[in-house]
């Protein structure tokens, strides 16, 4: 346990304040594209769900725009597009990721995803999935939620260390609420814990029959975005073959590091 502690302590999320000149002017450039679209800029990923490690993304926004926003001129692949072309235009090293637009702020990481919200009383979002070239259903709210309440967020920045170091896909949405809703549901919880928890985890995920990944996993925030798909077969082998190649380890510094 005490090994692990001291991973959670190396891979801690980094601190932004020196950044914080250059976030204003990205919030600034957000604020001003989306123009009378605009609603909110929100934190949207693991730093909001206190699952941020220093390997993976630093900061994550959703520019939240109207529901009528762009609708009858490109529509959500317009928007997403739009953006892409104002980063690119201020900002080098841009790039589409499957849902968000990454750039490069002096080595801050940091994913921009355009979404229209939905009419009405709500925390649904609409966003464009480039790869798919569709759209899907979201609620960030419910997801950040749902995890920083889980008591899980320990076991999951290990496990994303692992994923990390080991260059697996494995989308964190997905890594999450298998954790908490899946894998480690009726286990207990607590930093004495994290050990247990995540030796279990590998296990699981190293079976042969009744592995966690062969099941269906819904979005909570929309029953028709199924999180178990955003793996291919492939990928959810190379994610089996690295957790049996975990649990054959007799140390943990074989396994994070």
């Amino acid at each position: 346990m005490a090994y692990l502690i001291q991973i959670l302590q190396k891979y801690q999320a980094r601190d932004l304040s020196p950044y914080s000149s250059s976030i204003s002017l990205l919030k600034n450039t957000l604020y001003t594209w989306a123009s009378s679209c605009y609603l909110d800029i929100l934190d949207s990923g693991s730093r909001a769900k206190g699952t941020a490690i220093s390997l993976a993304s630093d900061v994550d926004y959703l520019v939240s725009l109207s529901s009528s926003c762009n609708e009858n001129s490109g529509g959500l692949e317009g928007i997403y597009d739009s953006l892409n072309s104002k980063l690119s235009g201020i900002y080098t090293n841009v790039r589409k990721q499957n849902v968000s637009i990454r750039l490069n702020l002096g080595g801050l990481l940091v994913d921009v995803t355009p979404a229209r919200k939905q009419l009405g009383n709500t925390n649904d979002h609409w966003l464009y999935v480039s790869k798919l070239k569709t759209r899907k259903q979201t609620n960030i709210k419910k997801h950040i939620s749902d995890i920083s309440a889980s008591g899980r967020t320990n076991e999951i920045k290990i496990l994303k260390v692992w994923r990390e170091l080991h260059k697996l896909e494995f989308p964190s949405v997905y890594l999450e609420y298998l954790v908490v809703n899946n894998i480690l549901r009726s286990y207990p919880t607590g930093i004495d814990k994290i050990g247990d928890n995540v030796w279990h985890v590998f296990n699981e995920l190293a079976k042969y029959s009744s592995n966690p990944l062969d099941s269906r996993l819904v979005d909570p925030a929309n029953s028709a975005n199924i999180l178990s798909d955003l793996l291919s077969q492939t990928e959810k082998n190379s994610v089996k073959n690295a957790a049996r190649s975990a649990i054959q380890q007799t140390n943990w510094n074989q396994i994070v590091w």
